[in-house]
């Protein structure tokens, strides 16, 4: 995938009076010192960052959130499966291809949030955020496949070479919002039905995402049935959240046969040890924290539940101790305007050793200079966020509690006029809303 970012200036117009956050409920809100900051600011800067992110990445017609405030290929090219005019038939570059992922993730975090400090900005969105992943389930050309889109002028333009992380967020996002307060009988019944269709085709083909012929096998769509480490947790995880979505027996039962299977070989794999590894690619590394933590909440005490929370902060600790760059980031980096950040940013040396080293050099002047903006915002901005965002995703206090001034300090001192990638927005937006709930739970 290509990771580029480009540095525009954005204008924030506050222009939906439903997302304005009530100042007589803020006022009610006791002023403890928790940290670095108040319950008073944390509850500012969520609203705050989540307002902007929605009037700039979020279709305010549909609610689908978007990679990117400018669409750089036409609804005729999706559906020929092009962008830009070349073939690209999983929709990377499109500024359409992750939405069930972007807009999955942030109901995810707003549902966490609500949970622990509910309020009637975060019920609104929730709810317009719900009816978004219905759309883009809707917009599919059969039943049981997740697209990547839809194109915001054709709700019928999507992309059907469809992955992983648009599958999974999409079961995980529902799943939990039918097991919350704000979902209605409707809202569930659409959730079983539509939960139940998706695990339904991803078992016909051995967990594996086909094309709607149900022949050809998209880009990122292999299966996930081996006896994997990775592969164990995720299956686990997903086809628990489909029972808990439908509340069918049938899926609890084939939950407990695969865990079982081969001497209980998925749950050994899941158990923390040499053999896990977190990917290297920064885009990927969260998302099987993301999936895990839904799956954790969903559990009820006991061994399983452990496992799984250990396996949370493991995956956290590898990556906020991982160096920066790894040759997977080194395809996507130009060696100059690496060169030059290392010599603005003051490296010590070649690498950045971790997450922490990488986030206490940024200084926002990094973002000023045109030649290595990019550079700095992966290095300095997207790398570390993503290391936190598994942090608040592990539940651990102690960890959360070793890094919280620095989340704190990131989004507040991150000027994202000067960052345009929507990943990173949403990012911002999600991870401010976990440490939110966090705040409110303890």
């Amino acid at each position: 995938m290509d990771i580029k970012i480009k540095t525009i200036t954005i204008v924030l117009i506050f222009i939906n009076n439903q997302r304005l956050f009530s100042q007589n409920q803020l006022e009610k809100v006791q002023i403890k010192r928790t940290a670095g900051f108040t319950e008073k600011e944390i509850v500012e800067k969520t609203f705050s960052l989540a307002h902007s992110y929605f009037n700039l990445y979020q279709n305010q017609k549909t609610y689908i959130c978007y990679s990117t405030t400018k669409f750089y290929t036409s609804a005729e090219d999706v559906k020929q499966g092009l962008v830009r005019g070349k073939p690209m038939p999983y929709g990377y570059g499109s500024g359409i291809e992750d939405t069930a992922l972007h807009t999955g993730h942030i109901l995810i975090a707003m549902l966490d949030a609500y949970k622990r400090r509910p309020d009637l900005f975060l019920e609104t969105n929730i709810r317009n955020i719900y009816n978004a992943l219905k759309i883009i389930y809707q917009s599919s050309p059969i039943p049981g496949l997740v697209p990547r889109g839809p194109h915001p002028d054709d709700l019928t333009a999507c992309y059907v070479d469809s992955s992983l992380d648009q599958h999974t967020t999409f079961l995980y996002a529902m799943s939990a919002y039918a097991n919350s307060s704000l979902a209605s009988a409707e809202d569930k019944r659409f959730i079983q039905k539509s939960l139940d269709e998706i695990g339904k085709r991803l078992e016909s083909y051995n967990w594996s995402i086909r094309y709607p012929d149900g022949i050809k096998q998209c880009h990122v769509g292999h299966s996930w049935l081996p006896f994997e480490a990775d592969k164990a947790s995720l299956l686990l995880a997903s086809v628990y959240a489909i029972y808990k979505g439908t509340e069918k027996q049938y899926w609890l039962d084939l939950f407990e046969k695969l865990g079982n299977e081969n001497n209980n070989t998925r749950w050994e794999l899941c158990k923390i040890g040499k053999h896990i590894q977190v990917s290297s690619h920064p885009i990927y590394a969260n998302q099987r924290n993301v999936r895990l933590n839904v799956f954790f909440h969903f559990l009820p005490d006991g061994e399983k539940k452990k496992i799984i929370s250990d396996l949370l902060a493991y995956n956290a600790e590898i990556q906020i101790a991982r160096s920066f760059p790894n040759e997977f980031i080194l395809k996507f980096m130009n060696d100059d305007n690496l060169t030059l950040l290392k010599q603005a940013a003051r490296w010590n040396g070649d690498i950045l050793p971790d997450s922490e080293t990488a986030w206490k050099k940024f200084t926002p002047e990094l973002l000023d200079d045109i030649k290595i903006s990019a550079t700095a915002a992966l290095a300095h901005v997207r790398f570390p966020l993503g290391g936190y965002h598994m942090v608040l995703c592990s539940e651990n206090k102690a960890l959360i509690d070793k890094h919280i001034n620095s989340i704190w300090e990131m989004l507040n001192k991150v000027d994202l006029s000067k960052i345009s990638a929507g990943e990173t927005h949403y990012l911002f937006t999600v991870v401010a809303m976990h440490l939110y709930a966090y705040i409110f739970k303890n």
